[in-house]
């Protein structure tokens, strides 16, 4: 077998180290894997790099709109419960999902994959969402606005030179719906606090309720790669995967980082099962059933897509 020569650019997830430090084998591959927080950009324009992670959301809308310069593998490098990531001023008086509607809600992007699962836990609360205020804009100082995607009506910018956390401390808006906790979350006197304090019991009730873990980010390489080598598709998955489960065995093994991680790990185990953290479609297909449905509920796509058609051609390309 014939290695190719294949870059793929990622965040430094667990379980993408091994394929870096040579602890899993990448067969048929000489695999470089380029690493960076804010890497998803660079893999849609840096011709030097034939893929790797990319926003779960903005893939399926392409492929509504008929783009295919992009194949998904179903590699969930990113995947993350969204009730953490609700935040509101100490003194706000909102304490759950349902008191949000009527309120003005900033948000750090308006197609993002996480905003997306956000938004689909307010309408299972049964807040309308257009019952919201919606602002779009950076949420720290220094920080770069959001890409200009085209806005749906009742969805506005942030004021130029305002900053959505900005916004929340004076009053301008309710809520915060970011991927990151605001500048000075951690500090002893922020003014800001978490919707739910304790989160972790809220997206367990949550997955008790639905079984739902939901992703944000996936694996994609570029059509011209897959067209020339495809090949490059199962060989690439596979990769992914056998690292994914050496990186899930070295951290029940040396999981000393943190003195209770052990602890958590166990119950994590016991609450969402052994495969959880699974790639592929097949174990999937109820989470991304469930996303391709918020995407077309909140109109994110021209059209509506079924879940066996987000990865069709991953699972024609495998066999």
């Amino acid at each position: 077998m014939s290695a190719l020569p294949l870059t793929i650019a990622t965040r430094s997830y667990d379980f993408i180290l091994p394929l870096v430090l040579g602890d899993v084998a990448t067969e048929g591959l000489d695999l470089t894997v380029v690493r960076g927080f804010r890497i998803l950009e660079r893999v849609l324009t840096d011709p030097a790099i034939h893929g790797g992670e990319s926003s779960f959301s903005r893939y399926v809308q392409r492929l509504a709109r008929g783009d295919r310069a992009l194949v998904g593998l179903p590699a969930f490098v990113m995947r993350e419960f969204r009730h953490r990531n609700f935040f509101v001023r100490r003194d706000s008086g909102l304490r759950d999902l349902k008191d949000l509607q009527g309120t003005r809600i900033g948000l750090d992007g308006w197609p993002n994959s996480g905003n997306t699962w956000s938004r689909g836990l307010l309408r299972e609360a049964g807040v309308p969402l257009d019952s919201v205020r919606w602002v779009v804009g950076a949420v720290n100082p220094g920080e770069a606005a959001p890409p200009a995607d085209a806005l749906p009506a009742g969805v506005t910018m942030a004021p130029a030179g305002r900053t959505l956390r900005e916004m929340l401390v004076a009053g301008e808006l309710d809520v915060l719906v970011v991927a990151w906790a605001p500048a000075g979350f951690y500090e002893s006197d922020s003014p800001i606090v978490r919707l739910f304090p304790d989160f972790r019991r809220v997206e367990r009730e949550y997955y008790r309720r639905t079984g739902l873990f939901p992703a944000h980010h996936i694996v994609v390489l570029r059509r011209d790669v897959v067209d020339a080598h495809p090949e490059v598709v199962p060989r690439l998955y596979t990769a992914l995967s056998r690292a994914r489960e050496h990186a899930v065995k070295q951290r029940l093994l040396l999981h000393e980082s943190s003195p209770w991680q052990l602890a958590e790990l166990e119950e994590e185990a016991a609450l969402l099962g052994p495969g959880f953290e699974f790639y592929g479609a097949r174990a999937n297909r109820a989470m991304i059933a469930a996303f391709c449905a918020e995407q077309s509920a909140q109109g994110l796509v021209p059209r509506p897509i079924e879940p066996d058609e987000v990865f069709a051609e991953f699972e024609r390309l495998a066999r």
